[in-house]
């Protein structure tokens, strides 16, 4: 008598088998180019790293991409590593993001895609290289990111890349802090105190809210968040942007207790004032090299650009370019700097984003929406004092946002449905909760 094995078991040798001729094809290769081409062995192994994470689950390299998008600097030829990283996830996800709920994040593209069809206009205007590629790096840190976001979410790995995202946060803190001790002002190697911010800024933002869907123990949760919060501390725009953002999420009720926070608000006052007192501390040093100084001195020049082409702007990145007769900075202000590249048609369109993202965050859910809504309003506040459009910052919230999006199809799909505590206020409370 003869046995037929089951069509799933021939299916699961098969694919086994592939993936294990697939691994070590990809070794061999490895070890040739490495002996021919030493120069190559870094990028080629880890494109082949990639590939075979591939073979196992998709969406591992849509993480990894996440975590390489927003934490590495590194040049790769012409573009930063964090600017390829980014656009082989968009590829990869928008080859994934067909069907599958993938209508549900249609409304947050759109804001992204108002924004860069009102940049449209200048670039037959201003005709040169730079301005051409800034404009596509425009569209996938805006709308690229949204859906490598939404992919991430909907392919239930949100936990994952924000866990990642948060522990490797924390370790950044360690740096930054031991920075801070040893009078280094908070550089660690390469990066900036305020780059280093920014990223601490989301870190924390993502530990706070602690949304239901992460599971995390809130021990946990709140040391992420102290961490991140000590680590920022020669950040003041970061801190700003986190006070902004972390205040949202204390105003709304907790998912497990539906109380919201009463001592965040008061916590406002002394940084605020530290803040203040920092600030003013610098402008009447009366000396032109400090930040506060420095930057009233580029909000003058940044405005006298804007005035060359009011309308439509000089074009993207224009500071590198000699075109205007000022360079040798980047606009320290999210609006200024729009205005300056794409003029008031573009600021039209900036703002129309931001206020488009922020309503539809506002109206989700708040158990997926809340940390979305924090992240673009922590990331906008922090932009009116620092550069706006840098590769990792300016992807991650969007990022953050289409994870959101993602979550919420991913447990539409499964059925999952999280019923949050009734509201607690001090005339409407239930049994066993305390005030």
């Amino acid at each position: 008598m003869r046995v037929l094995s089951p069509p799933n078991t021939l299916a699961s040798v098969a694919r086994g088998t592939a993936i294990v001729t697939a691994i070590a094809g990809a070794g061999v290769l490895a070890g040739y180019v490495s002996g021919r081409f030493p120069e190559l062995a870094i990028p080629v192994a880890i494109v082949l790293l990639l590939l075979a994470i591939a073979f196992i689950d998709l969406t591992y390299v849509l993480v990894i991409g996440f975590l390489a998008s927003v934490l590495v600097f590194a040049r790769a030829g012409p573009m930063s590593v964090a600017d390829l990283a980014l656009g082989v996830a968009m590829i990869i996800a928008t080859l994934m993001l067909r069907g599958r709920g993938a209508r549900t994040l249609q409304p947050l593209l759109w804001a992204g895609a108002f924004y860069i069809a009102l940049t449209l206009p200048q670039l037959v205007l201003n005709r040169y290289s730079e301005n051409y590629i800034e404009w596509a790096h425009e569209i996938l840190l805006v709308i690229g990111a949204a859906i490598v976001g939404f992919v991430i979410g909907r392919e239930g790995k949100a936990r994952l890349a924000l866990s990642a995202y948060v522990l490797m946060c924390c370790v950044m803190a360690l740096f930054a802090i031991a920075s801070n001790v040893s009078g280094g002002d908070g550089y660690v190697g390469p990066w900036h105190k305020n780059a280093i911010g920014a990223f601490l800024m989301y870190g924390a933002i993502i530990a706070f809210a602690n949304p239901p869907w992460m599971k995390w123990r809130p021990i946990w949760a709140y040391s992420a968040f102290a961490l991140c919060g000590i680590g920022m501390v020669s950040s003041r725009q970061a801190i700003v942007g986190t006070l902004m953002g972390v205040l949202i999420i204390g105003l709304r009720p907790r998912f497990e207790t539906g109380k919201r926070s009463r001592w965040m608000p008061i916590l406002l006052i002394p940084t605020a004032w530290f803040i203040y007192l920092a600030v003013a501390e610098q402008l009447t040093q009366n000396s032109p090299f400090n930040s506060a100084s420095q930057r009233l001195l580029w909000y003058a020049d940044s405005v006298k650009v804007w005035l060359m082409s009011p309308l439509y702007g000089v074009g993207h990145r224009w500071w590198t370019t000699g075109r205007t007769g000022y360079g040798g900075f980047q606009p320290p202000n999210a609006e200024l700097e729009v205005l300056t590249e794409t003029g008031i048609l573009g600021l039209i369109g900036f703002l129309g984003m931001f206020a488009a993202a922020i309503w539809l965050l506002w109206r989700m859910d708040p158990v997926y929406g809340t940390l979305g809504l924090a992240t673009v309003v922590a990331r906008f506040t922090q932009g009116q004092f620092d550069l706006y459009w840098v590769a990792g910052h300016a992807a991650l919230l969007w990022i953050v946002a289409g994870i959101c999006y993602g979550v919420k199809e991913h447990d539409r799909a499964a059925g999952i449905v999280h019923r949050p505590h009734a509201v607690q206020t001090i005339w409407r409370r239930t049994r066993g909760v305390r005030i």
